[in-house]
């Protein structure tokens, strides 16, 4: 009896449920916004001969690295 009283109201309210969970999800699925003077940069890959991407690893790696050794230093001379 109580869905039988309900059932107005879940139908009432069911349009804008549905309008809320499509602007919800259609906003978490956009990335960004862009105009057409601000286009999204090619995408690098490690493979391709031009890409700076793996040398760019390599750079953070090692400054990682060096990181790690003056903490090490540091730690040792406390």
């Amino acid at each position: 009896m109580i869905v039988y009283s309900a059932l107005p109201y879940l139908l009432a309210a069911a349009p804008a449920v549905i309008v809320l969970l499509a602007v919800l999800i259609g906003g978490c699925t956009m990335a960004t916004t862009r105009s057409a003077n601000d286009p999204i940069g090619p995408e690098r890959y490690y493979s391709d001969p031009k890409s700076r991407a793996g040398e760019e690893l390599t750079q953070e790696l090692d400054r990682r690295a060096v990181r790690e050794e003056l903490r090490h230093l540091v730690e040792e001379r406390q």
